[in-house]
């Protein structure tokens, strides 16, 4: 059985400022149960993984635990300054001090992992993990009135 790639997603895409929610999510195309069957004396084995939640390791030190694979952000149905419903950030300093100007943002999806025969029987393997990075800049924004 090999679990799909993960495909991050995030709007703004790789940079966004200070204050401003970033909306975060994986493609739905990876958010489905994966099943392998095999053909044994007595019958055949199945086993099926099933992606759980993302947590997601922003490079700020905070890490979000999203629900599900997180919303796309669509320009006609989003406002552009709205948080994401269900996966999303706010980055509260910029990233001009890491490594390339930009903070390492990483997810991994838990997947459950459940066997069953056609002879009987069944039960629950260790769960697996699939992870996937990019790399946001944040930049920090100043407004400078000049007209009063």
């Amino acid at each position: 059985m090999v679990l799909p790639d993960l495909m991050v997603g995030s709007s703004p895409a790789a940079e966004t400022v200070v204050g401003f929610p970033l909306w975060l999510w994986v493609d739905r195309s990876g958010w489905e149960p994966v099943s392998a069957t095999a053909a044994v004396s007595t019958g055949s084995v199945t086993v099926t993984a099933t992606p759980g939640g993302a947590r997601w390791a922003m490079g700020d030190g905070t890490t979000l635990d999203c629900p599900g694979p997180g919303t796309v952000f669509v320009p006609d149905r989003h406002e552009a300054d709205a948080p994401s419903p269900d996966c999303g950030h706010t980055y509260a300093r910029a990233s001009r001090g890491q490594a390339a100007g930009r903070f390492p943002v990483t997810v991994t999806v838990t997947w459950s992992v459940e066997w069953s025969s056609t002879a009987g029987g069944g039960g629950t393997l260790d769960p697996l993990t699939t992870s996937a990075s990019r790399a946001v800049r944040v930049a920090e924004v100043h407004a400078l009135v000049t007209d009063g």
